[in-house]
C-alpha cells in the first residue's frame, strides 16, 4: 500500500498531536516515580506503555490501513505500512530526571522510512521530516554542518568499542565522545549540526532506536557509511555524519 503525500502529512500530524498531548503529564512524573524492568533488564514505566497504547488507539481509529509496531506492545496490523514507535526513548534519563528523553516514531512503507517525528518533550522541541523534503526543528529547516578537519566531534554509540574507535578517529584528529543521553537526543545533535558524526556498530540494535533519528539526519544532509548488509529501516551498523567526516573515515580504512 502507498500513501499519498497528504495522507502522510495527516498521519504525521496526529503523531505530533498525541506526543504533545502527553508533555504535561510526562513532565509531572519526570524524575519522580517508580519503574520496573523488562526481561532484558532495561527499565520500563507505566508512561512508556500509556503513550504507546494511546498513540496506537488514535492511529488505528483515524488510519486503519496503517499498522503499528511499538517497543512495548509489539506489532499490530499491516507489516508493509506501519508506524514504528519508541514511546519514551531514554527511559533511564526520564526516571532520573535527566533532560535527554524523547518520544520517537517513524512511518515505514515497504521497508523504507518515509516520515519521522522526534519530540523533545522536556524542552518542548519538535523534530520532523518527510521523505525528500528535508528536516525541521519546530518548522524551521535544520542541516548537518560541515566543519574543517581538526574540528570534528564524533559520538560513539558503541560503548564496548570506544577504545578502538577513539584511537582510530584520533589519527584523523577527530574527538570521540560517549553520548550523554539516549539515541534520539544524539541523532538530533547531528541533525542540528552540533556534533559532526555518529559511530553506531551495535549489531541488532532496536529498529525503534535508530530509524526515526537516522531518517531525520539523512534528510538534514547526513551521509551514511554502512557496516552491514541491511537496508532501509533495518540498518543498524553504520557511521553517520557530515560528508567530510564520513569521507575521511571511509578513505582511512581505520574502522
Amino acid at each position: 500500500m502507498t500513501l499519498d503525500r497528504q495522507r502522510v502529512i495527516d498521519t504525521q500530524r496526529l503523531v505530533i498531536e498525541v506526543f504533545r498531548g502527553f508533555r504535561e503529564e510526562l513532565l509531572g512524573a519526570f524524575g519522580n516515580f517508580e519503574h520496573t524492568s523488562k526481561p532484558d533488564h532495561s527499565p520500563v514505566t507505566v508512561y512508556d506503555v500509556k503513550v504507546e497504547e494511546t498513540l496506537k488507539a488514535c492511529l488505528s481509529e483515524a488510519f486503519p490501513e496503517i499498522g503499528f509496531t511499538g517497543e512495548e506492545t509489539g506489532a499490530h496490523g499491516s507489516s508493509g505500512l506501519y508506524w514504528l514507535v519508541d514511546p519514551i526513548d531514554g527511559t533511564s534519563s526520564f526516571i532520573r530526571g535527566l533532560p535527554f528523553s524523547t518520544n520517537m516514531a517513524a512511518l515505514v512503507q515497504d521497508g523504507q522510512v518515509i516520515a519521522a517525528v522526534i519530540y523533545d518533550f522536556v524542552n518542548d522541541v519538535m523534530y520532523t521530516a518527510l521523505k525528500g523534503e528535508g528536516a525541521f526543528k519546530d518548522g524551521q529547516p535544520i542541516h548537518v554542518k560541515e566543519r574543517p578537519a581538526g574540528d570534528h566531534f564524533v559520538y560513539s554509540m558503541t560503548p564496548n568499542q570506544i577504545g578502538p574507535v577513539k584511537e582510530a578517529l584520533g589519527v584523523l584528529k577527530m574527538r570521540t565522545l560517549l553520548p550523554v543521553g539516549a539515541a534520539g537526543h544524539t541523532y538530533m545533535l547531528l541533525a542540528e549540526g552540533k556534533i559532526d558524526g555518529i559511530v553506531n556498530l551495535n549489531k541488532g540494535y532496536g529498529l525503534h532506536d535508530n530509524a526515526p533519528g537516522l531518517f531525520i539526519c539523512e534528510e538534514a544532509g547526513a551521509e551514511i557509511l554502512p557496516y552491514d548488509e541491511e537496508s532501509g529501516v533495518y540498518r543498524s551498523q553504520f557511521i553517520l555524519g557530515s560528508s567530510n567526516v564520513v569521507e575521511a573515515i571511509e578513505h582511512s580504512g581505520l574502522i
